[in-house]
């Protein structure tokens, strides 16, 4: 058993390297290209610090662990959420009234995705189409026509004058390989966990999986709020939460089936996950619309503080309704 909590450790500690590496390019890459920190966040830092996600989703499918790999995808929104949260905190600025107002899009598409997958759970899993389901591929289309006007939706700087792309691309590369050779090792060993301790699979996805996938977005996040790159931040967790509901299609693709007719016990403590997901997604809209932007710039952010609470609330009430081992 020991040695199964070193593979977690090791893999863990590789991933928050990785996402220390990779925030540091993208923020060269945006600066070199001139595109805005917003969309660099959503695109490049979202997918690649979602490989984790989708990784342990996939994995999960392919050992016929449907409740780590739904758990997994549901439970690295809240999460991330809370990351959000506690870094506006940290900030120590008015940080929500600092955002775009284009990234409530991306974060009104994450609850949107979210409720499409909650409404596959409660019919069963809904129509399959041989390896996959109808609701999957729903979830691909809607996640593509999301990013198109998220795209539209972003405003891009001029390129910083003499500044190159130098070796940043490549960093990002192998940042993106660590992540995914770390994030396999990291499932497999969370099904160990699980068979050992005797812990129900939604537990281990929602809670010790997704938390272990999340650190890449642990770990841009702190870059970025370092470099007081807080719309690369956002862009981030608000892009990193749409990626992680569609790794549900990927997830049928390794598990043969539709994974979400397939979770029995585990649907209704995963339905709670994807409830709190939501709500901390709603209360960031929200943040976004009616954050004032008078507020003094080091100032403790009300928003961040609502939403922090709101996610430790919501975790609290997990631990009583459905998630004690």
């Amino acid at each position: 058993m020991i040695g199964v909590w070193l593979v977690l450790l090791g893999s863990a500690l590789a991933i928050l390297a990785a996402g220390q590496t990779l925030v540091r390019s993208a923020e060269r890459i945006a600066r070199a290209t001139g595109l805005s920190q917003g969309w660099i966040g959503f695109i490049l830092v979202a997918v690649v610090t979602s490989l984790p996600e989708l990784v342990a989703t996939m994995t999960g499918g392919g050992i016929d662990a449907p409740g780590i790999a739904v758990g997994n995808a549901l439970g690295s929104n809240a999460f991330n959420l809370g990351i959000l949260g506690l870094m506006g905190l940290l900030s120590g600025t008015a940080f929500f009234s600092r955002l775009s107002s284009s990234h409530v899009l991306s974060a009104t598409g994450t609850v949107l995705l979210t409720a499409v997958v909650v409404g596959a759970v409660a019919m069963g899993g809904g129509i399959s189409l041989g390896r996959v389901s109808l609701i999957s591929c729903l979830l691909v289309g809607l996640y593509l026509l999301l990013v198109y006007v998220q795209f539209r939706a972003e405003e891009g700087t001029p390129p910083e004058e003499g500044l190159g792309l130098g070796a940043a691309p490549w960093l990002a590369l192998l940042s993106a390989v660590v992540i995914v050779i770390a994030g396999v090792a990291l499932t497999y060993a969370a099904k160990e966990v699980s068979l050992r301790t005797g812990i129900s699979q939604s537990v281990v996805g929602s809670l010790l999986v997704a938390l272990a996938t999340s650190l890449p977005e642990v770990a841009a996040s702190v870059g970025a709020l370092r470099l007081r790159a807080y719309n690369l931040l956002a862009g981030d967790i608000f892009g990193s939460n749409m990626f992680n509901v569609v790794t549900v299609f990927f997830a049928d693709l390794t598990f043969g089936r539709p994974i979400l007719g397939a979770l029995e016990a585990d649907a209704w403590p995963l339905m709670l996950v994807a409830a709190l997901g939501m709500g901390l997604s709603a209360v960031a809209v929200l943040g976004l619309m009616l954050s004032p932007k008078g507020l003094p710039r080091r100032s403790l952010d009300p928003a961040s503080l609502v939403l922090t609470i709101s996610y430790l609330g919501g975790l609290g009430l997990l631990a009583v309704r459905g998630f004690v081992p």
